[in-house]
């Protein structure tokens, strides 16, 4: 409609309406807008079938690397022999590029899904520091584990142990290719033979086959079937393990310490406030890992993020905080708990006498990094840390770095061990790392500004109201609308006819 054609009232009434109709347009903006979008936002993030967080979570949307470095012991011979302290040297990083998925999904009633997570890892030879050709010496777990279940056996039994650990491929340590080490493994000679006994009274032997991640690649059943909740009904609970197997307890550490609970860093609960500590639960260290906020930010790809990381408490043994004692295995407690700083994996690794720490013993109490050299912490490098965006519950950048150690204990009566030192001997690390791509980030960024757009429209809208008003009261008491100076020229002309005498008589007449 043009302005050109309407009366001056009908001027007035579409400047006043519009400009009324902005106004409060951006004034309900302004107020229900950033309320009303957080809201529909946090409706759509449970999981669901058809939900936008159900094709993200199925099937991981970015790049995850599995950076491996294997520990080469430089000197096992002048240790057998002189009693060196033993060195070692970190070698690597080797670059897998992971890939992850949900398998077997099950929705249950009671707002929670159960699935196995399965990962598939592939080489990047190029962002490698190492080639999977490279020979590695690394002490021979088989041997050491088994001679660990024998220490404190009668002297006759660990006699006959000795000879036939001699005699069957027992060793202090063995070299293979770091491809060996890690997923195509190896033939040990060892572990046939205690195959070939069916010990009801050992650890049940599956193969005589040897990796770190023998069997794992692209396995749905290694981890365990997982159960979450939705987040449907409950938004606090998103994400939340209720089971692991079946179970809501993982039996290794008694107490709180075996208790599931967390996440397992595919679904965090949103919107909660910045100074709660993440909690996350990952099979391969067999405990949940709190990870305390540090008070850091950091933007990542123009989204800011606050920074969780590990603390000396995290891997603490009671010395600490006494609410950690129970990470002390039973058989140990209550005068043989492990130094702060690193968990007795034994209990969920068949007895064998294996530790979990930060890399190169960070935050560790010198008792174990003093029992070697090659370890040199450094906070930058090492740290195990989570940037989490903390309104939606997205990880922006992940670095889970841990560390497993070997404890090696002199012992006279098994030829292997006889005239050691006793040490720490690290294995292997494990950092996976990601960070958010720019696809997500333009999606999350997008979601996170929703609110602020909408406040920006209705002030932007207020605005516009009020200029449309304000103009039209100036012009109205300007006289200043389209045609007005006709229309009063007009309406003059009309009043002094109506007013003049004669002409008055006339129409009477």
């Amino acid at each position: 409609m043009c302005c050109r054609c309407c009366g001056v009232t009908q001027q007035k009434v579409w400047v006043f309406g519009i400009g009324t109709l902005f106004a409060i347009s951006g004034l309900l903006a302004i107020i229900c807008w950033p309320s009303f979008i957080d809201k529909m936002v946090f409706k759509s993030l449970p999981l669901t079938p058809t939900s936008k967080t159900f094709d993200k979570w199925i099937e991981l949307p970015i790049p995850v690397y599995m950076r491996m470095f294997l520990w080469n012991w430089t000197n096992p011979e002048e240790v057998k022999s002189h009693g060196a302290k033993p060195n070692f040297k970190q070698l690597g990083p080797y670059v897998y590029r992971e890939e992850r998925m949900k398998m077997d999904v099950e929705w249950h009633e009671n707002k929670t899904v159960t699935f196995n997570p399965r990962r598939t890892w592939f080489w990047e030879e190029e962002l490698s520091g190492g080639k999977q050709s490279d020979l590695i010496t690394v002490p021979h777990l088989p041997s050491i584990a088994a001679a660990h279940s024998m220490r404190h056996s009668p002297k006759l039994i660990k006699m006959f142990f000795n000879t036939a650990l001699n005699e069957n491929g027992g060793a202090l340590y063995v070299t293979h290719t770091a491809r060996e080490w890690l997923f195509d493994g190896f033939y040990d000679e060892f572990l046939h033979y205690a195959m070939s006994l069916n010990n009801p009274f050992a650890p049940p032997i599956e193969t005589d086959q040897f990796a770190w991640f023998l069997n794992r690649n692209g396995s749905k059943e290694f981890e365990g079937a997982f159960t979450v909740h939705t987040g449907v009904g409950d938004i606090k609970e998103m994400g939340e393990i209720k089971f692991w197997n079946g179970v809501n307890h993982t039996g290794w550490y008694e107490g709180e310490c075996g208790r599931l609970n967390g996440s397992t860093t595919d679904l965090f609960v949103p919107d909660e406030p910045k100074e709660k500590a993440l909690t996350i639960f990952i099979t391969d260290t067999c405990r949940i890992i709190n990870l305390e906020f540090s008070g850091q930010s950091q933007e990542i790809e123009g989204i800011k993020g606050w920074k969780y990381e590990i603390t000396p408490n995290t891997f603490d043994n009671g010395q600490r905080n006494g609410d950690m004692k129970c990470y002390c295995p039973a058989s140990r407690q209550p005068d043989d708990c492990p130094a702060s700083g690193a968990t007795d994996l034994g209990p969920c690794g068949d007895g064998a006498p294996m530790y979990l720490s930060a890399d190169h013993f960070m935050y560790a109490d010198d008792s174990y990094a003093n029992t070697i050299t090659g370890v040199e912490p450094n906070y930058e490098r090492d740290n195990f840390f989570i940037i989490m965006e903390r309104k939606l519950g997205v990880p922006l950048q992940v670095n889970a770095a841990v560390m497993v150690s070997l404890f090696i204990q002199e012992d006279e009566d098994i030829d292997i061990l006889k005239g050691l030192p006793s040490f720490y001997a690290p294995l292997f690390t494990s950092a996976s790392q990601a960070v958010i791509n720019k696809e997500l980030a333009s999606e999350l960024k997008l979601a996170l500004n929703l609110p602020v757009i909408g406040f920006y429209t209705g002030v932007g809208f207020l605005c516009l109201g009020c200029i449309l008003i304000i103009v039209g009261i100036v012009l109205t008491v300007k006289r200043k609308w389209h045609g007005q100076a006709e229309a009063d020229r007009t309406a003059l002309i009309s009043q002094e006819n109506i007013t003049d005498p004669k002409e008055a008589q006339d129409q009477c007449k």
